[in-house]
């Protein structure tokens, strides 16, 4: 499957061509079934695309800060071009990363929810820990006593790494991942008979 440039990770914008002020990220069709998913029995418009394609338009977009100006622009065969095929395929890639959109959101909806249920769990087991171990510092000292509370401060703190890992650094590559998916909604997208030279 050939989409107009080598996929592979240089990360350089000399690799994408300029147009009016923005890059383009370019796919070359040789029929316009190739950038559908195969056995998505959906009509055009509801189509899933095709894995390549979707993860050559992501993984490009993502390569650039989410302010850079980026243009689709897809070379559909002659033969199968016409207004019907430009409306199609612009709304099938729309249509695909809305939906994509809104399976992140409701990823990032159910970690908060869950970093939130297990911080509340965390809270209570930590002032368990905390509790047992006042208590045992009102009997007389032993190792069995000072290695029982140690083990309980330990567990105690570990309990909160989880939810502490969600707040603090799990939601990023969701959110990360949703803008991406919003710029790609939001970005242009050519169809154009005239494959480039």
């Amino acid at each position: 499957m050939v989409w107009g440039i080598d996929f592979s990770p240089k990360g350089t914008e000399a690799l994408y061509r300029e147009q009016d002020g923005k890059l383009l990220i370019e796919l070359e069709l040789h029929n316009i079934m190739q950038i559908f998913n195969s056995f998505d029995p959906a009509p055009f418009h509801e189509k899933e695309l095709d894995p390549e394609a979707e993860e050559y338009i992501y993984n490009t977009v993502g390569e650039f800060p989410i302010k850079k100006p980026l243009e689709i622009v897809i070379y559909a065969p002659p033969s199968e071009f016409d207004g019907e095929t430009e409306h199609t395929l612009k709304e099938a890639i729309r249509n695909h990363f809305s939906y994509k959109k809104i399976l992140t959101d409701i990823e990032l909806r159910r970690l908060l929810q869950r970093g939130r249920r297990n911080f509340a769990i965390a809270i209570v087991f930590l002032f368990l820990c905390l509790l047992i171990i006042r208590l045992l510092s009102t009997l007389e000292q032993s190792l069995i006593n000072t290695m029982f509370s140690e083990g309980l401060t330990i567990i105690g703190w570990v309990a909160m790494w989880e939810p502490v890992y969600v707040f603090l650094y799990g939601w990023w590559p969701i959110v990360q991942k949703r803008n991406i998916y919003r710029k790609i909604i939001d970005m242009d997208i050519k169809v154009s008979s005239n494959f480039r030279s």
